[in-house]
């Protein structure tokens, strides 16, 4: 478990890295963007280590497909704005799509036998954390479909998808901190 523990505090710190890269990229413009979107493929494919270094204990396979799903479409949407094949805003609804297959996994295993042990008072966070991250990524199907890339182009009901990067950026890390803490504690 301590491989688990070292992965999930990764995850936490890419995580915590892509949200400041954000706000640096609105703020200062330059080089975040790419940085939000390298760490946004990290969290995915870190997600994905997790889901099968936990399968074992929680999530079982249908768990860690969910999560490699995820991780292939979070790597997919970083490329498809990093290679300029598409805007930021499309990029995002892909990658947001993928979050809400990380959320599956995430709520597969938040509903766990050992899922108690492991977050212990966190638990009802864990569990929000998830729906956050599948209620974004089924809001953001749509937006990929419709292959919306531009933010005048997005319609109110579509900005639902917010709830999947609030999700991904204010709560995940939290949850990946106190497992990785649990564990390595």
């Amino acid at each position: 478990m301590i491989a688990v523990g070292w992965v999930a505090g990764a995850l936490a710190a890419v995580c915590a890295v892509s949200l400041v890269s954000l706000i640096l990229l609105f703020v200062a413009g330059g080089p975040f963007g790419q940085i939000n979107d390298v760490g946004n493929a990290l969290i995915g494919v870190l997600s994905a280590a997790l889901a099968f270094l936990l399968v074992r204990e929680a999530g079982g396979w249908a768990g860690v497909a969910a999560a490699v799903v995820g991780a292939a479409l979070t790597v997919w949407g970083s490329w498809l704005v990093m290679s300029g094949s598409t805007g930021f805003v499309l990029a995002g609804f892909v990658s947001a799509v993928g979050f809400g297959f990380i959320g599956l996994w995430l709520a597969v295993v938040a509903w766990s036998p050992p899922a108690d042990d492991w977050w212990g008072g966190m638990l009802l966070l864990v569990r929000i954390t998830a729906i956050a991250m599948v209620v974004g990524g089924l809001v953001a199907v749509p937006g990929a479909l419709m292959r919306i890339d531009a933010f005048e182009d997005v319609p109110g009901w579509l900005w639902l998808f917010s709830l999947g990067w609030l999700g991904v950026y204010a709560l995940y890390p939290l949850v990946a901190f106190a497992l990785g803490r649990r564990l390595l504690g």
